[in-house]
């Protein structure tokens, strides 16, 4: 339970740690506050059963004679008000306490998403190899949430209950300690075993909640992504049934933890009601009248009305704690588990890189001896590569699938970091410390091209503030990509027109077209194309492609490409195999002297 304490107040900003003491200084004061309410209770019973005692009883006594009442009927309409003024007094600091809890506890959601997305967002793109975008996006939205529900919400309702208890139960030990003990075993002693015999029940299916709800928003993602498919080929049950599998599950987990701490409360309220009672029975057999019982019953019910609840919501937190540990401890490790120190505050890194300057790019790009391997993979992709790339030159990579075109690609964009060897842009060396600037540089249009649902202008300029949008760049870009007409002849709200999930409103050409766009949009000074013409039609992409040769030596232009007609006029094509360079040269070149090359292009 300690380490589950450490590891939340470790998530906790330190301005937060701070509301987290003053809540818990409230939680004190209200526990006192509770006590006193129900030790009220007990001096104005025994006025009510016999008005004698104002006179017998010294604290009575004075403050009768020191306030000057007339009669004790008087006196007893005040104990009355001030019983009903604590009342009013507990439960108005309870509001407070709730309504301050509650705003601390959704900022802490508010909070835990927004520094688990800006993580994910600061990380390299190796990270994202290996991982599934939908469960982290479940992380971002339930998991934050089941943190702040399942463990930061029952960690401040045990504090606050056992205070609570604690107060009333000092309380009853002040005036009959055989009773209170009674009274602590009965009821500690049930909570305790039912606890000890489930707690290793919470803790698998706490476990298993985060896998569910994780495989959850996975299989939903995947059939909802691939219906098109899905229903073509009519497997629309296949997805379906993975989503019904873990949701059951899900489902019959949260069943199980909430009859678990609601448990006791049924036995208890019996044995409570049984137990007062045992205590008439008990005063008694001590000899005790009628009248010197009832202040003491009503002290007992009253304090057994605040204790129940009290109880009952120290066991549930408990349980809850034990059944969210899974969840903390996920979200631990996804915002502090990783010890590289560049991931001590990533907006920092993500303001630095988004406002950083394009750095000088006026000579030349070279790979030095550049290899790279992938995570776990057997082989390594790219082997000793070098070449050199000069400014304002149009340059094609060409080869086998497989043979290391992409890899290239993604290491001349500062997406992959060489495992061996060096790339320097301008004799600069390209690293961690100026890859940002180095991307400045850069516009890329890969050959899938992800279309947000939004309109044509937020699509072309992606990713920037609507209140930055530069309309005339978007449509230089546009036309730049053969889309300009389409948009202001067919859309019938010209670039303001929303073109939906994944552009589904749109041809896999247009949809194309869009991607090329959108990377001219910042008017690069270096163009990089990854099959980025593979889904027009032969029409468009030669207009697209006259589109591009007009940006020849204004531009550098890198072109991944599968039909080898679109690197043709390139000053200069790599044919790699197996992440070597094979051969180079220039489209008449090739043909003479690479077989693969010939065949490929038909001939």
């Amino acid at each position: 339970m300690l380490s589950m304490f450490r590891k939340l107040i470790a998530l906790l900003p330190p301005r937060d740690r701070v509301r987290l003491a003053l809540l818990m200084t409230l939680l004190v004061v209200m526990a006192m506050m509770e006590m006193a309410g129900i030790a009220s209770i007990m001096p104005f019973m025994a006025v009510v059963t016999n008005p004698e005692v104002v006179h017998s009883n010294a604290w009575l006594e004075a403050a009768y004679q020191r306030l000057g009442f007339a009669s004790e009927v008087v006196f007893l309409m005040f104990l009355g008000g001030l019983v009903l003024g604590l009342l009013i007094i507990n439960n108005l600091g309870k509001a407070t306490n709730t309504w301050l809890t509650l705003r601390f506890q959704n900022r802490l959601v508010y909070e835990l998403s927004r520094r688990l997305l800006a993580r994910y967002m600061a990380r390299p793109y190796a990270f994202f190899l290996g991982r599934n975008t939908s469960v982290m996006g479940n992380t971002i939205i339930n998991e934050a949430n089941r943190v702040v529900a399942s463990v930061l919400s029952p960690a401040m309702e045990l504090v606050s209950s056992s205070l609570v208890c604690l107060a009333i139960m000092t309380l009853l030990v002040i005036v009959d300690p055989v009773v209170a003990l009674a009274i602590a075993g009965v009821l500690g002693g049930s909570y305790a075993t039912i606890y000890i015999l489930a707690r290793r029940k919470l803790g698998i299916i706490g476990k298993q909640q985060v896998e569910a709800n994780a495989q959850k928003y996975k299989n939903a993602s995947e059939a909802l992504s691939g219906i098109k498919d899905l229903k073509v080929l009519g497997r629309e049950l296949t997805p379906l049934g993975r989503y019904v599998f873990y949701a059951e599950r899900h489902a019959r987990n949260n069943v199980a933890s909430g009859v678990i701490t609601q448990l006791p409360r049924f036995a208890l309220e019996i044995t409570a009601f049984g137990g007062i009672l045992l205590m008439v029975i008990y005063f008694l057999g001590q000899g005790q009248q009628a009248v010197q019982m009832v202040p003491l019953l009503a002290l007992y019910a009253f304090a057994g009305y605040r204790l129940m609840p009290a109880l009952q919501q120290l066991f549930g937190s408990i349980t809850q704690l034990r059944f969210g540990a899974a969840s903390l401890e996920h979200v631990h490790t996804e915002l502090l588990g990783d010890p590289d120190p560049s991931q001590a505050d990533p907006e920092i890194a993500l303001r630095a890189s988004a406002e950083a300057e394009p750095m000088p790019f006026n000579t030349s790009l070279e790979f030095r001896g550049v290899g790279f391997q992938y995570d776990g993979a057997p082989e390594p992709a790219l082997r000793d590569l070098s070449f050199t790339i000069e400014a304002n030159t149009s340059v094609g990579f060409v080869g086998p699938t497989g043979c290391g075109k992409t890899t290239t690609v993604d290491l001349v964009l500062g997406l992959l970091a060489p495992s061996t060897g060096s790339i320097l842009a301008d004799g600069t060396e390209l690293g961690p410390h100026n890859m940002a600037h180095w991307q400045k540089n850069l516009g890329y249009v890969p050959q899938h091209i992800y279309i947000s649902d939004d309109t044509v202008a937020r699509n072309i300029a992606f990713g920037v503030p609507d209140d930055q949008i530069d309309m005339d760049a978007v449509r230089r870009a546009a036309q730049i990509a053969n889309l300009a007409d389409f948009i202001e002849s067919d859309l019938a709200e010209g670039y303001h027109t929303s073109i939906g999930e994944r552009g589904v409103r749109l041809s896999g050409g247009q949809r194309q077209r869009i991607g090329i766009a959108r990377a001219m949009y910042r008017d690069p000074a270096v163009l990089v194309m990854d099959e980025a013409t593979s889904a027009l039609d032969g029409i468009t992409e030669e207009y697209v492609m006259d589109a591009v040769r007009k940006l020849s030596r204004k531009k550098t232009i890198i072109l991944i490409a599968h039909r080898l007609t679109t690197v043709k006029e390139c000053d200069v094509i790599y044919q790699l195999d197996h992440g070597r360079i094979l051969a180079k040269g220039t489209h008449e070149e090739l043909m003479r002297e690479s077989g693969w090359f010939r065949a490929a292009a038909g001939t």
